[in-house]
């Protein structure tokens, strides 16, 4: 089945408001609507946010929305005015904020990670990515550990995972806040590998870049009358090839490429946690 699940993207300033489209959609964006759009300069993500983490729905009414803890622990999360903010949970390490809604014949769910600070939690990043946190989800496999991050013109690999059976033959959508899109299907494992374009504009050779965007990679999927439609949103940074030595930004590379050696072991501590 072609996935009906088309991200749309909004720049706020350096905000992504990311989006399932449709009648019922649920949209988040990485930081508060407070913010004058004053630095297009800068045109998805600030570094260095000050203050708590804040992400904005619209078309949210009737959705159930968490915060999941290093632990796999739940907090409730609200929005209000449209508006929730991450609060602070004292540890350190990924969180997931996840978004559900369920319109009967459509279960819609949205998923992302956010690095929070604190104490060190003593727990694995793989744990919470791997956790079932919704009947329909699209898997970092890996997720990006301790200070690395997902960066342009890089290959990473996510799984569609439906329940706790990882899907073969899912169309899979990758689209990007700088305007590309990627197409691809999940193979035997339920695995699908996706080259992150390198398509920030106007990149200056040498120059360090310190700018970031966000990226959704989208799947649906149809069971016993149901549609699933489910959206990873996240964030990407310029390589840093651009304005290391070429050394430096193969070893950056390669660093992304082993990480596919971490795939085996999410995909089974996927299988114990649920």
């Amino acid at each position: 089945m072609t996935p009906s699940v088309k991200p749309v993207i909004l720049v706020m300033t350096s905000v992504l408001l990311g989006a399932l489209s449709g009648a019922h959609a649920l949209a988040q964006t990485a930081q508060g609507p407070a913010q004058k759009q004053n630095q297009q300069s800068t045109p998805q993500h600030q570094q260095h946010r000050r203050g708590p983490k804040q992400f904005t729905f619209s078309n949210a009414d009737g959705a159930v929305i968490q915060l999941w803890k290093p632990d796999l622990s739940t907090l409730p999360l609200e929005a209000k005015m449209g508006v929730i903010t991450l609060p602070s949970t004292g540890v350190d390490n990924y969180h997931a904020v996840v978004a559900e809604i369920d319109w009967g014949y459509l279960k819609e769910a949205i998923i992302r990670y956010e690095y929070l600070r604190g104490k060190p939690s003593g727990e694995s990043p793989t744990r919470l990515s791997a956790a079932v946190k919704t009947e329909f989800e699209v898997v970092p496999a890996p997720i990006p550990r301790g200070h690395y991050r997902y960066y342009s013109d890089q290959e990473w690999a996510f799984a569609v995972r439906f329940k706790q059976a990882f899907l073969p033959g899912v169309p899979v959508v990758m689209e990007t806040a700088n305007g590309s899109r990627l197409e691809g299907i999940s193979d035997a494992d339920g695995l699908v590998q996706f080259h992150i374009p390198d398509d920030f504009p106007n990149v200056v050779e040498g120059e360090r870049d310190k700018r970031s965007a966000d990226f959704t990679v989208t799947a649906a999927y149809e069971e016993n009358g149901t549609e699933y439609q489910t959206l990873l949103s996240a964030e990407y940074r310029v390589n840093p090839q651009h304005w290391k030595s070429l050394s430096l930004g193969v070893t950056v590379t390669a660093i992304g490429l082993l990480a596919g050696g971490f795939i085996g072991r999410v995909r089974k501590t996927g299988k114990s946690a649920s």
